[in-house]
């Protein structure tokens, strides 16, 4: 027989932890789309149920209200964030400062895209979260920050760069990320991802390289 459970916190009513992961990811998909739409408070769990062809009920096996959702789609950027910047360290841990740094550029802003509605939506419920879950978020977008900063330290040490504000260039790469999701209805009238990352990627570049 399946009972209630808690997963992670969270009430679900299967106890095939697998099916429940699956299940949760292609919700908060949708429920991003229809958040973005909508907006979050207007929301109902019934709209959601409808957005996807479901049945409320169907919305309730997997979670126990929309504020787990909401958590659920917290944790999933993170850990989206977590395994990017895990990505990016793997590729390019043995390139040379400027190949790595278009590599990184390249991973990061794909992660962006393939997540978009999620990262638009947690960008307009930002202020809105319980302090916790905002620091959270904010934790999570220093580490991509760090993670940049230390390429351009890297690069300045070799010689490949020449010395800038390294905390400010870091920080202007995680806004060209978040521009990309956010601005979407102006950049793609333009520019196809891989154009904005080679034009961005080139922008960039101009300012670093030692002349």
């Amino acid at each position: 027989m399946i009972v209630a459970t808690i997963i992670d916190g969270i009430r679900t009513f299967s106890n095939d932890p697998a099916l429940v992961e699956e299940k949760r990811a292609e919700i908060v998909r949708q429920a991003c789309k229809v958040f973005i739409t909508m907006g979050y408070d207007a929301t109902s769990m019934r709209d959601l149920a409808r957005a996807m062809g479901k049945s409320t009920g169907a919305y309730y096996h997997y979670f126990g209200s929309k504020k787990d959702i909401l958590y659920i789609i917290l944790d999933f950027t993170v850990t989206n964030q977590q395994e990017f910047l895990k990505k990016m360290q793997d590729k390019v841990k043995e390139l040379a400062a400027v190949e790595a740094f278009k590599e990184a550029i390249r991973i990061y802003l794909e992660s962006f895209e393939e997540f978009a509605d999620m990262h638009v939506f947690v960008n307009h419920v930002m202020v809105t979260l319980a302090k916790k879950e905002r620091q959270m978020m904010l934790d999570a977008s220093q580490r991509v920050n760090d993670f940049f900063e230390e390429r351009l330290l890297k690069g300045i040490r070799e010689g490949a760069f020449r010395p800038v504000n390294t905390k400010m260039v870091a920080h202007n790469l995680v806004v060209i990320g978040n521009s990309w999701v956010n601005r979407r209805w102006y950049w793609r009238k333009y520019f196809t991802l891989d154009e904005y990352t080679r034009e961005q990627t080139n922008l960039i570049l101009q300012v670093l390289r030692v002349s």
